[in-house]
């Protein structure tokens, strides 16, 4: 079964398909209904924080796992983790999600690049940020898994094609089930909880 530990959160992206009552019980409480609120933005973050954790991965021929990525192995990768669904082909993602424009691009979105207006699509490529200092991507080349700067890139900034954001549609329910397991984890913690006053006097613990 798929899934990882990301800052003390067990994400099992599996759940997802799942129909567990307890999900769905979620909308009962408002305090939970908030939480669920709050941790939607939590999926481009998270998304893109554990994409930089392959930093200087090497790049591999249709490599889709840690041995080695290609450019669409390696966003498929990242999102695979996070029960996105993702074609491992550059061509097959440009058709997912829906059409952004560039100055609209979110972490998490993908960038698509061609050659020339007549070629197809060679490269694709993970927003990290968008701010005054630029559009920063992660994506894997030749020189293995890095961070650029598209704007500020002579080689990467004529070779854009166009933008998709293939995030939004699983935010919420991202969000439903991390909120499911942070109370399941906020239930075990009270039930595990001492009485101290049952404690003997002059225990040390």
């Amino acid at each position: 079964m798929l899934g990882f530990t990301y800052n003390s959160f067990a994400f099992n992206p599996n759940a997802f398909s799942s129909h567990d009552s307890t999900r769905f019980h979620l909308a009962d409480s408002m305090a939970a209904a908030k939480l669920v609120e709050s941790l939607q933005p939590n999926l481009r973050s998270d998304v893109v924080n554990y994409a930089k954790r392959f930093l200087g991965s090497r790049y591999r021929y249709a490599g889709r796992d840690v041995s080695g990525f290609d450019c669409s192995g390696f966003t498929h990768f990242v999102m695979k983790n996070f029960a996105i669904k993702l074609s491992a082909c550059s061509v097959t993602q440009s058709t997912q999600g829906r059409k952004i424009a560039l100055q609209e691009v979110k972490s998490g979105d993908l960038v698509f690049f061609r050659r020339s207006s007549r070629s197809r699509i060679s490269h694709v490529a993970m927003v990290v940020s968008n701010d005054e200092r630029g559009i920063f991507i992660i994506h894997s080349t030749l020189r293995g898994v890095v961070v650029d700067n598209l704007l500020q890139s002579k080689y990467w900034r004529p070779k854009i094609y166009m933008a998709r954001d293939v995030a939004s549609d699983f935010t919420e329910p991202y969000a439903v089930e991390r909120a499911r397991q942070l109370l399941v984890q906020q239930a075990k913690l009270k039930s595990v909880q001492l009485d101290l006053t049952l404690l003997p006097k002059g225990l040390l613990i």
